[in-house]
């Protein structure tokens, strides 16, 4: 009885609710019918029997009317005090109201009572306040007309201005499109960097000293990366190859000598061609009316160059980032020795440009890496150092990755090859074959012709020459050969020399030359790790900070040398073949070939590390006995008549070989005791694998006796030490260099200079007040000028090639003689052994 009895009471409370409800709308109706209303429709009944009230209240059949309000005194209604409503909220509420209509008048009737609830609960004070209203909302009313007039100037003006600013962009497409090519290629990558590219130019001019540059025709972009590196004026290569490779599309075998700029020469083509493409695109699409796309050939890879070392893919990647500075072109390295994790990071950023090895670059390809193997879009392949390429033996890899390139549309001659954006996603491929040397037979375009008509499963056979490399790459008969090397090969300003030596004295000369001449940067080359680690161990006992750099390293260990060796003014790398290619490492003055290498080409890149880049240096050979007749083989291949001899001051030789001698006896007593502790631990740590126990067949007496040898060893080490760093405590002074007396020997020029710097030093230290302080230790009369300086110093001292070949002949055959008594002698005394050991039998 209860909850019937609140059911009742709460269904009373609805209804009394509703029926006030009506009554507001009511009352509301009436009031709004009371007011002097003048409307375009006419009041009054039509055919329908309504009047203007119901019209206004909502009635569904003239949704949608209008009425107009002739000029009327907002004190008369009391609209001074209303909110103002913002016309978007009262539209959408209106049209809300009208879709949710289901024929009856309340939503209408709610929204004009939102608007109305303040007219009136302040009518009663606005009517007795009448006066004053009047005279606010009349100047209420002027202002804001002045107001609406002021925002319709406004909006009129800013029309204008976005009329003028429409057409003026049309006026400068139009003028865009009309230019000549030269003047395009003045005009922005894409449509939205036109004004960007404008402010640039004006804010940098190019200097007149990179006028050469601008010959040449380079986008601006490019340009502008030139100038910030500081090349002034392009090599020969750069020149030769950019018009035919970026401008005629053809394929390039191009040659010239190490140092001359051979990265550019297939760099700047490439990025030429990328810009140009893109800017392609965004002309396409502005002359079609749209808006600038994306490329169809971005994302996937535009070229490949592959190099035969990791350091060269190195340098290699250096030299073209910077050139691709702020071009938005990615290039990155694919070299072994580093993480294949970090490097599959890498290629999921879409690399426009990848440098790398072969065999880190085939390991990708076979493990299915995306943007290595999908190819169609590939424009360039570089070969560099490609006659490193094709040594027997090497690079098995590059077989496999040229036979998965697709096969080349073959364009006729001359055609431009900038014309793939229309042919997206196939690209037709560019391809550049580079080298220090280059030998190519005479009918080489007619077998590009021919292999151009087989297909690429009928070629077979290994990579033995740049011809067969260019032929199964896929290069077409139309092909610039650009080859720029001289009779020499090497570079012009290299100076050569040599020192003629025993093999037991070439440690003590390389010592001279670093100690004595120790001036500029130095690479000093062997060909057998062996003999690397022997110099390395000796010459860091003798206390100089070298560098060491050869093929068993691991890369980062590599990496760290080269920097090491970069970071320092003077100094000095220890190295193998490993280094003769690749390293570009600027102000080396010095090339010292330790051992002579095995071929002339070697011979040219070794070399090649020094005077690159129109700068200068020397070379010195250390010629030993068995050396000769390969350094004379070298010459005549260079065809080279006369070479220098080094000059070397004898009187150094006495303290030279007093320091080397202590330093070989220090060297051999620890590798002794290294071996002996290798052998050990190799020999515990097996035994613990294999769980075994080692006997120990030592007696009392023999450990006692082997405590005593240890401890004599390295008394003996620390004597030989403390005797060798007083000698390196002292400077290096000649044998007739006077001790006791100043100048008990003379006064050499050399030494003459000094004493005058010296002078002229304490002049200004006098001056400045600086005397007071504490002088440090002067060394005069100490040779320190570079290897270089000190070859032109010493005059002509040459040796003549030409009459060498019948001393040569001569020493063949003495050295052929020796070697044929040798052998008779030891057969000799197998035979006279062999007898001894049948009489012991007999007996």
């Amino acid at each position: 009885m209860a909850s019937r009895g609140g059911e009742s009471s709460s269904g009373a409370k609805k209804k009394k609710t509703k029926r006030n409800h009506k009554r507001k709308r009511e009352e509301e109706v009436e009031r709004m019918d009371s007011l002097p209303w003048n409307t375009s429709i006419p009041i009054g009944e039509d055919d329908d029997g309504e009047t203007f009230s119901t019209l206004f209240a909502g009635s569904a059949e003239l949704d949608g009317g209008f009425l107009s309000l002739e000029e009327i005194d907002e004190a008369d209604y009391n609209l001074t005090a209303l909110p103002t409503i913002e016309s978007g909220k009262t539209e959408k509420s209106m049209k809300q109201a009208r879709e949710n209509n289901d024929g009856n008048e309340e939503a209408v009737h709610e929204i004009i009572q939102g608007g109305q609830d303040k007219e009136d609960e302040e009518e009663a004070d606005g009517q007795e306040e009448d006066g004053e209203i009047e005279e606010a909302g009349e100047e209420k009313k002027c202002e804001d007309d002045l107001e609406s007039q002021r925002k319709r100037e406004k909006k009129a003006k800013k029309n204008k201005k976005e009329k003028e600013y429409k057409k003026k962009k049309k006026n400068k497409k139009k003028k865009a499109m009309e230019t000549q090519k030269d003047q395009d290629s003045c005009a922005a990558v894409s449509c939205d960097e036109d004004n960007e590219v404008e402010d640039l130019d004006g804010k940098e001019e190019i200097a007149p000293e990179f006028s050469a540059w601008s010959l040449m025709r380079l986008h601006p972009l490019l340009m502008k990366s030139i100038y910030h590196l500081g090349f002034k004026e392009p090599t020969e290569i750069q020149k030769a190859c950019f018009s035919v490779a970026a401008f005629q599309g053809k394929d390039v075998i191009g040659a010239a000598e190490t140092g001359s700029g051979k990265t550019l020469a297939f760099g700047l083509p490439i990025l030429q061609r990328l810009l140009d493409e893109r800017e392609k695109v965004g002309k396409m699409y502005a002359l079609e009316g749209e808006e600038a796309q994306k490329d169809p050939a971005d994302g996937f890879l535009r070229a490949l160059i592959i190099t035969p070392t990791r350091e060269l893919a190195l340098q290699v990647t250096d030299h073209l980032k910077n050139a691709a500075n702020n071009l938005g072109v990615q290039v990155v390295p694919i070299v072994g020795g580093m993480s294949s994790a970090k490097q599959e990071r890498l290629l999921k950023g879409k690399p426009e440009i990848v440098v790398g090895t072969p065999g880190r670059l085939w390991e990708l390809m076979s493990a299915g890496e995306t943007h290595l193997v999908e190819l169609h879009c590939l424009s360039f392949f570089v070969l560099d150092e490609a006659d490193r390429m094709v040594e027997s033996g090497h690079f098995r890899e590059l077989q496999s990755i040229i036979d998965l390139l697709p096969v080349t549309d073959r364009p006729n001659e001359g055609q431009m090859q900038t014309d793939t954006v229309s042919d997206a996603p196939k690209k037709k491929r560019q391809t550049f074959v580079f080298s220090a040397t280059i030998a190519l037979s005479s009918d080489f375009r007619k077998k590009l012709k021919r292999s151009s008509s087989k297909s690429k499963q009928s070629s077979s056979g290994e990579l033995n020459s740049i011809e067969v490399l260019s032929e199964r790459a896929g290069m077409r008969d139309s092909v610039a050969i650009v080859d720029l090397t001289t009779v020499s090969i090497l570079a012009p300003k290299i100076e050569e020399s040599f020192v003629k030596c025993e093999e037991d004295d070439k440690d003590a000369y390389l010592y001279y030359i670093l100690s004595v001449h120790g001036r500029g940067r130095t690479i000093v080359f062997c060909t057998s790790v062996a003999a690397l680690r022997h110099l390395c161990a000796l010459l860091k006992i003798l206390g100089l900070d070298v560098c060491q750099l050869n093929g068993d390293m691991k890369q980062q260990a590599r990496l760290k040398a080269i920097d090491r060796f970069r970071a320092s003014e003077n100094g000095i790398l220890i190295a193998t073949d490993v280094a003769a290619r690749g390293i570009d490492i600027k102000n080396v003055r010095t090339i010292i070939h330790y051992q002579l290498p095995h071929s002339a080409e070697v011979y040219v890149h070794r070399s090649g590390r020094t005077a690159r880049a129109f700068a200068d240096g020397c070379t010195i050979a250390l010629i030993a006995p068995n050396d000769t007749s390969k350094f004379y083989t070298l010459c005549k291949s260079f065809s080279k008549e006369s070479v220098k001899v080094f000059p070397l001051d004898s009187s150094y030789m006495p303290a030279v070989k007093k320091r080397l001698s202590l330093a070989r006896q220090i060297d051999q007593i620890e590798r002794k005791g290294s071996r002996e502790k290798v052998e050990r631990t190799w020999l515990e740590k097996h035994a613990e694998l294999m769980e075994l126990e080692l006997d120990d067949d030592e007696s009392e007496e023999e450990r006692v006796d082997n405590v005593r040898q240890r401890k004599a060893t390295s008394a003996q080490v620390e004597k030989l030490k403390k005797e060798l760093s007083s000698l390196l405590s002292r400077p290096m002074q000649p044998k007739k260099f006077s001790g006791r007396y100043f100048a008990g020997r003379g006064v050499t020029p050399q030494l003459q200079n000094q004493l005058t710097e010296l002078a002229s030093q304490k002049q200004q230290q006098m001056q400045t007040g600086g005397d007071k302080k504490r002088r440090k230790l002067v060394v005069v009369s100490q040779n320190c000028i570079e290897p270089l300086q000190a070859l032109r110093d010493a005059g002509n001292e040459v040796m003549n090639m030409k009459g060498q070949s019948a001393d040569k002949r001569r020493d063949i055959a003495t050295l052929r003689k020796k070697k044929k008594e040798e052998k008779i002698g030891r057969r000799d005394q197998r035979r006279e052994q062999k007898k001894k050991r049948k009489l012991m039998a007999s007996s």
